[in-house]
């Protein structure tokens, strides 16, 4: 006695116990060849169509600057403080990338100018450009850049700061760790600060 198709039924039954993979090859195989030439163009279209894969990599948060029209950026963890741009106390016989010093809640700073030290041209003083208090690990120093503008905090994957670029205005390279999406240089602040032309000066000071 046969029995019905109850409980325990699967389409395989009918198909002489045949897989899911064979049961659609055997079904593709009444098609007319036009037709299953469109269903495996749909599968490769599919399959193309993927989405790419989300970047989970390391990243960095961005201070970005302006100078002479560019966009530079230090990481946010160098940065102590901004200040708007107040008295400054010129120092005789100094680097003309030195603009002088100036008080910072009791610290005397060194300012120096960026776009002098970077080999960009230089600048009047106006109040409108903005001092960054930095320091970096490696070099046990801080002082403060003077910058056109500070106009933004950002976050960016460390992957996608592309080294081997320079700035366009032709700035140092040595003191470009690389550039990030739009064309944003990102300063090595490790090397810029070690520079020996900076040691000297703090020990005049």
């Amino acid at each position: 006695m046969l029995e019905g198709k109850g409980n325990g039924y699967s389409p395989a039954d009918d198909g002489a116990g045949l897989s899911p993979v064979e049961a659609l090859w055997e079904a593709e195989q009444e098609l007319n060849p036009e037709e299953l030439a469109q269903i495996w163009a749909r599968r490769a279209y599919a399959l193309a169509e993927l989405p790419p894969a989300e970047n989970q990599g390391q990243t960095l948060d961005l201070l970005a600057l302006v100078l002479g029209g560019e966009r530079y950026a230090v990481e946010v963890r160098h940065v102590r403080e901004i200040y708007s741009l107040e008295q400054i106390t010129p120092v005789p016989r100094t680097p003309s990338f030195v603009v002088g010093v100036f008080s910072a809640r009791g610290r005397l700073l060194s300012v120096i100018d960026l776009r002098a030290f970077l080999g960009l041209p230089k600048l009047g003083l106006s109040g409108s450009r903005k001092i960054v208090a930095v320091t970096a690990g490696d070099a046990h120093l801080e002082v403060g850049l003077l910058a056109d503008a500070v106009v933004d905090v950002l976050t960016v994957f460390e992957d996608d700061v592309e080294s081997g670029l320079v700035s366009q205005a032709g700035a140092q390279t040595e003191y470009i760790r690389g550039v990030a999406p739009g064309m944003l240089a990102v300063l090595n602040l490790n090397a810029l600060l070690n520079d020996k032309r900076l040691i000297v000066h703090e020990e005049v000071i």
